[in-house]
């Protein structure tokens, strides 16, 4: 790590990494918990499940937001966020952290879509 990196750089990075895991895990656990759920005639622990999930999700997103939206507001923002690929290093946690950001939502929508079947399905089918 860097001497003169911000702790709000490192917002980002849950986002960026732990959220598409965070969905693909999701995914495998509620799968592995509709047979009990099936046998227990409630599918409570399923939305327990995702609401957890889903909040995590957003939680890290918000996160990544926040590191981004700060570093739009410093002194040399006012350059594109593309720009990083020009080889200007100050630039470069501004683009990741939007990476992270749009990264969060979409595994956040992930995760939305698939608590959705289990609001209007039975475990049972």
């Amino acid at each position: 790590m860097r001497a003169g990196l911000p702790a709000s750089d490192l917002l980002a990075w849950p986002a960026l990494l732990l959220a598409p895991l965070l969905a693909l895990g999701y995914q495998s656990i509620v799968y592995a918990m509709v047979w009990p759920a099936c046998e227990a005639q409630s599918s409570t622990a399923l939305h327990v499940v995702s609401a957890l999930t889903l909040a995590a999700s957003v939680a890290m997103t918000l996160l990544a937001w926040r590191a981004w939206a700060g570093s739009a507001r410093s002194a040399d923002a006012v350059r594109p966020v593309t720009d990083s690929d020009a080889g200007k290093v100050a630039s470069r946690p501004r683009f990741v952290a939007l990476m992270a950001t749009l990264v969060g939502a979409f595994a956040s929508l992930a995760i939305a879509a698939m608590w959705f079947p289990v609001w209007v399905l039975s475990p049972c089918h």
